[in-house]
């Protein structure tokens, strides 16, 4: 109660002082008399009116509205926003100043004309993400500024920015899929007719998968393990742990994804992280849209390891090849990603400055397993921290 007292009171503060001016330049008139005196007066009067009429003025009372163009944003690029005011009254020039919630919402000055419906528009620059803006904040004054008022509008406009991405090489992804175990049609349910191998056997398996011959060499009960049926699918992975390069990997995923839509290959993504998101692989219009949706609003703020949410993940069973792009490269990833790369295509690509021989030589492993594994060192990057290919 005592702050709201508090505020009233300082908004007509500079009204009392306005008024005590124009009193002692009065005064000094009458009392003083001459040019000079009464020239002071009313050379003061038409702004001492003019800021008697700001003070005033309802600020409270003029209706805003925000608006963008409808359109698609991506990382760096400058947004146009354009705030409409309609006045209440339409009263002399004075300063307004017009921006957002906050600094790097950016703002705008604009003159005060005899009109009431006013707009001004500035370029804002978001970094990558879904931005919900609400507040518009208008600031006037009057011609000397003795009177300054601020108002805060509810303004809501929701933005989202996209990730950037640049042209992928396509001789690389036709690469993948020349390497043996990349996209090949197949049907979606077990061939019963053809085991593939033997393993012990487990409560639950049925009778019919016994295999016989086995289970007499072993002299224990074995089950026919068949083949995973798979298809042309393929998944991209982002690490979403947290990672000084997590921008660059989720342009990275983006860039590879888009290759491989390009390519008319069905792709899915999965953002791991405390909100795992998973899109399914589709051949669609729609895929690349909902797959930029997903990288946009990726956050890095995962702590379990990558290496166990892929061991958890049940998607792989279908799919034909996948692309995992993360900053770290561990022995428990490397050794999931052996487990992954025997019953399909997996490409790894790892972002970060270091490289040691502990990684040198867990990469050296993956690659003997049929893995394609690609460092990428952040000076690389710099021409996507500068721009990229726009969607």
């Amino acid at each position: 109660m005592n702050a709201t007292r508090m505020k009233k009171g300082r908004r007509w503060l500079p009204l009392v002082g306005l008024l005590l001016l124009t009193a002692i330049l009065f005064s000094y008139a009458m009392f003083q008399g001459g040019f000079v005196s009464w020239f002071l007066f009313y050379s003061f009067l038409p702004f001492g009116l003019h800021a008697f009429a700001v003070a005033l003025y309802p600020l409270r009372r003029v209706a805003v509205s925000r608006t963008v163009p409808a359109k698609r944003y991506h990382a760096g690029e400058p947004i146009p926003v354009t705030v409409r005011m309609e006045l209440p009254w339409a009263i002399p020039p004075a300063a307004l100043t017009v921006s957002g919630e906050e600094p790097r919402h950016g703002g705008a000055m604009a003159a005060w004309p005899f009109r009431r419906r006013l707009s001004c528009a500035w370029p804002l620059s978001l970094p990558r993400g879904r931005h919900q803006l609400d507040i518009v904040r208008l600031e006037v004054s009057d011609a000397l500024g003795f009177v300054n008022k601020a108002e805060s509008f509810s303004a809501p406009c929701t933005i989202i920015v996209y990730p950037r991405y640049w042209p992928w090489p396509v001789e690389m992804v036709r690469e993948w899929f020349a390497y043996g175990k990349a996209a090949r049609p197949l049907a979606y349910r077990r061939d019963l007719a053809v085991a593939a191998g033997a393993r012990e056997y487990a409560p639950g398996d049925k009778m019919s998968w016994v295999h016989w011959k086995a289970s007499a060499r072993r002299q224990e009960l074995m089950t026919k393990e068949f083949d995973e049926p798979r298809n042309d699918d393929w998944v991209v992975v982002l690490d979403g742990a947290a990672s000084p390069w997590f921008e660059e990997l989720v342009t990275l995923a983006a860039s590879i994804a888009k290759a491989l839509i390009d390519e008319g290959v069905p792709v899915g993504l999965l953002v791991t992280g405390k909100a795992r998101s998973y899109l399914a692989p589709r051949r669609s219009e729609e895929q690349w849209p909902s797959l930029l949706l997903r990288l946009a609003e990726a956050e890095a703020n995962g702590s379990a390891p990558l290496a166990s949410q892929l061991a958890e993940e049940g998607n792989w069973r279908t799919a034909a090849g996948c692309v995992v792009v993360t900053s770290r490269l561990s022995a428990e990833l490397a050794a999931q990603l052996r487990a992954m790369a025997s019953k399909r295509c997996i490409v790894l690509y790892v972002v970060n400055r270091e490289w040691g021989e502990d990684e040198r030589r867990w990469a050296d492993g993956l690659r003997h397993a049929g893995v394609h594994v690609s460092h990428m060192p952040p000076q690389s990057w710099q021409t996507v921290r500068q721009g990229g290919e726009d969607g």
